[in-house]
């Protein structure tokens, strides 16, 4: 973990604008509507998901914001995701509409079909030696009533047999849509919306029972090499990162992915020097790794960690937590320096920068 970020590789520079400005200019290019949603896919291609970024070129230029809709779908964008819930609800309702309208339909075929057995039943009982055609008539018309219900059974079963294989499936994509709220798309690790509900869980549950760490890595060189190099170049990058966090931690421990360069760890039952000592180990295997590029690869070095560190016995709330985290992180960024814990010397950092903010 050094103390400054390796400069970037010369064939890093780039003339390539920032990434709100590409984003802006890509958008403006191809004819695709300011929607924030629509913010959040073209990020997405040009921050590492080579996926999304072929099937948009795929479109062409001013491509239906159902097409663009579909493809953020099949990705499981956050932002979508509620637009995917709100899809599956409205089918679902639908759905379980015409289960209510094809049982109220049968209901009234068999209320009818009975009435009339009922006639026939009762012509029976009241002249039980009936004339040969007219008891003909009556057994003709009783198979075909019971060839009616048997075929609206059949039919009924067919059709709530297809309607709920597609209730199913709305499940099915329901569980997915829940998955991707929770999950970084490109990486598989845990979103911000998780870390905070895993968090939250702690503090509930096993606050008690020991203390944990928050460590909140920012990957120096990483923002800028994705905004610098065509869409996908980081993704096999942030792949490769988010191993090295899993293979560093042990299974209990929750590894997350909160922001573009950002990657989380909670360290239940830890001290301040061992989590300390596994944050030190991560940016060592970070700052030793090569990371693919193209048919090249980014040399050891070229990738460094700033590490802010706070502990759950300081906090009393899941927000109050990764933001002490984030207060040590933004410290040992400003400061030059690769680690800090969570202090009142950051906090009162902190505090004169707010006042100062206040007044000027």
């Amino acid at each position: 973990m050094s103390n400054k970020a390796a400069p970037a590789p010369k064939d890093t520079a780039s003339t390539v604008p920032p990434i709100m400005a590409r984003i802006a200019h890509v958008m403006a290019n191809l004819g695709i509507a300011g929607l924030p949603r629509n913010y959040e896919l073209i990020f997405e291609a040009l921050n590492g998901n080579a996926g999304v970024a072929r099937e948009i070129a795929a479109l062409g230029k001013t491509p239906e914001q159902a097409a663009l809709d579909a493809i953020a779908l099949r990705h499981s964008l956050p932002s979508h995701n509620v637009l995917a819930a709100g899809q599956a609800a409205g089918e679902a309702v639908r759905l379980l509409t015409e289960i209510a309208e094809t049982s109220e339909a049968n209901r009234r075929h068999r209320a009818a079909s009975m009435q009339e057995l009922e006639e026939i039943s009762a012509r029976m009982r009241k002249d039980p030696v009936l004339g040969i055609s007219d008891f003909a008539t009556d057994t003709v018309r009783l198979l075909s009533i019971v060839r009616d219900i048997l075929g609206h059974d059949r039919n009924s079963a067919e059709r709530i047999g297809d309607l709920q294989a597609h209730l199913d499936g709305l499940r099915s994509g329901l569980t997915f849509s829940r998955e991707a709220l929770t999950h970084d798309p490109v990486t598989g690790l845990a979103n911000h919306a998780a870390l905070l509900g895993r968090l939250k869980t702690f503090f509930q549950t096993e606050a008690e029972d020991g203390t944990a760490a928050l460590l909140l890595f920012r990957v120096e060189q990483l923002k800028e090499f994705a905004e610098t190099h065509p869409a996908g170049a980081a993704e096999k990058t942030l792949k490769r990162l988010a191993s090295i966090f899993r293979r560093s931690v042990k299974k209990d421990d929750f590894v997350a992915r909160t922001g573009p360069d950002l990657f989380c760890l909670l360290l239940p039952d830890v001290s301040r020097e061992i989590a300390v000592t596994i944050a030190r180990r991560i940016a060592a295997r970070v700052a030793e790794k090569p990371f693919p590029f193209m048919d090249r690869e980014l040399p050891a070095g070229f990738l460094t960690l700033t590490a802010g560190v706070s502990m759950t016995d300081s906090a009393d709330a899941p927000a109050m937590l990764y933001d002490q985290a984030d207060q040590a992180l933004t410290y040992a960024a400003d400061t030059g320096i690769a680690l800090r814990i969570y202090s009142a010397e950051v906090a009162e950092r902190v505090g004169r920068g707010y006042r100062a903010g206040a007044t000027g």
